[in-house]
């Protein structure tokens, strides 16, 4: 009984003095929140590109983990694989592409005196370039050229460290697969029914930009940089991988690179050249998309041109190289969430499980 009444003597909590204690652990989770995204941002790239890779082979990480007898095997099997099909590729055309640039640096006598050659049959533009004065731009052009000569001699060691970090987090989404589903499926506030659908749209997504966008945009660069070779134009391969970068932005792409080089050609007098690289670059290249898209993709999601624009461009601009996969994805889940807030206000709730 003396018990009873000292725990009936205690004063209730106040309302206010509840949320007081709301408000504060609240704002504690959002600081904590904060301090861990501080924590993790140098790390954002790698583990994009990490989870991209993971999603992207996960049919063939399951049938190698049904070939293996654990996990780790099956991690280090699939790892290995991915390593060395991204890494020979970029290894090759990064030493190619670095030849070309210096073929071209060493070129430039002979560029430059074909350039006052030309320029010397038309007056003004001499009379325009003699105007400019490099002795007097080339202090404030240095300046200008310092951050990226900084970058250029920065940019291997970063990437290396990257691709490393990348494969590191790789290893272990491969091992413990099932534990990092679980895990983002436990702190979602989302019943089974949305989580599912969730994933299936970011699995979706993800798939479509690898294997829609980039895939495409790297047959389209290598279409060009063929054909740049076939037609004997200086640096094919430094020029596919520019087009293939370029393919990836919807409405740029590779016109940008042949487009110019075809009006060159004209202008040299290799009429025929300039013909053949228009029509392989507006019919072949032009028409691979609609070719390869819907075999690579078939009923996954392909956004709406301006989406798609938005989102690649945006994500670029906002999160560097990896905006190409977050900013579709980031635009996936907006559509997701605006459709579920639709739904439950609808009162429907979990019962609608189609696709948005």
């Amino acid at each position: 009984m003396p018990d009873q009444q000292l725990e009936s003597a205690k004063p209730a909590a106040t309302p206010s003095r509840s949320r007081g204690k709301l408000v504060a652990l609240a704002a504690a989770t959002v600081l904590v929140l904060y301090l861990c995204y501080l924590l993790i941002q140098p790390f954002i790239p790698p583990i994009v590109w990490a989870v991209t890779a993971a999603v992207v082979t996960h049919r063939f990480s399951q049938w190698v983990g049904r070939k293996t007898k654990t996990a780790d095997a099956k991690a280090t099997i699939c790892v290995g694989i991915v390593a060395v099909l991204v890494l020979l590729p970029a290894v090759l055309v990064i030493t190619v592409g670095a030849q070309q640039i210096a073929k071209a640096i060493e070129g430039w006598p002979a560029i430059q005196e074909s350039l006052n050659a030309e320029l010397a049959e038309h007056p003004r533009l001499n009379e325009l370039w003699q105007d400019f004065d490099l002795s007097q731009e080339a202090p404030q052009l240095i300046d200008r050229l310092r951050p990226g000569a900084v970058a250029a001699v920065s940019t291997p060691l970063y990437l290396v460290v990257q691709t490393l970090l990348t494969l590191f987090v790789l290893y272990f989404l491969y091992r413990d697969e099932d534990l990092a589903i679980d895990s983002v499926r436990s702190v979602l506030p989302l019943s089974d029914a949305e989580s599912n659908r969730l994933f299936r749209r970011v699995d979706d997504t993800i798939n479509a930009t690898m294997f829609g966008t980039v895939t495409v945009a790297m047959v389209q660069g290598i279409m060009g940089g063929v054909m740049f070779g076939i037609l004997g134009i200086e640096g094919a391969t430094l020029w596919a991988l520019i087009m293939g970068l370029l393919a990836i932005i919807p409405y740029l792409g590779t016109f940008v690179i042949w487009g110019p080089a075809a009006a060159i050609l004209a202008y040299q007098g290799e009429y025929g050249k300039a013909a053949i690289l228009v029509g392989w670059g507006a019919i072949a290249i032009g028409l691979i998309d609609n070719i390869l898209y819907p075999y690579l993709v078939g009923s996954r999601l392909r956004q709406h041109t301006v989406v798609s624009f938005v989102a690649i461009l945006g994500g670029v601009s906002l999160f560097g190289a990896t905006g190409i996969v977050l900013g579709p994805v980031v635009v996936t889940l907006a559509f997701f969430l605006l459709d579920l807030w639709r739904r439950r206000t609808d009162g429907h709730g979990d019962l609608v499980v189609t696709g948005i």
